[in-house]
């Protein structure tokens, strides 16, 4: 779901998986995945997955768009595309909320960029503009 989180524009040429999981920022997102804190739902349909929600913690010294400190984990969500616009995108974004709340974290990040439709979803539940970071936008909920 990463790979559908990356390539979220629908005129967005895609590269094949095998040369995605070549790409340094993939692997810097998955490496050592299971590590404590990280965290993941996936969303099936038909017993297939059609999108998952995650986050994980970083550190100053490494991080990916979304970072804010290093107490604060940063969400990301991605869906297959013909899945989207059907509520996959939210749900699993509140069910990943309510997994952080019961982990005790106070607050959550991500990065979207401003032309990604799930920016309204992201206002919707909540999150607020703190940055940008390159040319997205990096958002922050409370918990």
């Amino acid at each position: 779901m990463l790979f559908e989180a990356f390539f979220w524009r629908p005129d967005q040429s895609r590269p094949s998986q095998q040369a995605f999981n070549k790409n340094p920022e993939f692997q810097k997102l998955s490496r050592d995945w299971g590590k404590p804190g990280d965290r993941a739902i996936i969303a099936e349909k038909d017993g297939q997955p059609v999108g998952a929600a995650w986050f994980r913690f970083w550190t100053e010294q490494e991080h990916s768009y979304g970072y804010v400190e290093d107490a604060i984990p940063e969400l990301g969500i991605g869906v297959v595309t013909e899945q989207r616009g059907r509520g996959v995108g939210r749900k699993l974004l509140r069910a990943l909320l309510d997994q952080a709340r019961e982990d005790g974290i106070k607050q959550i990040s991500l990065s979207v960029e401003p032309d990604n439709l799930s920016l309204w979803l992201y206002k919707s539940e909540g999150f607020a503009k703190v940055g940008e970071y390159g040319n997205a936008l990096t958002m922050v909920k409370q918990l």
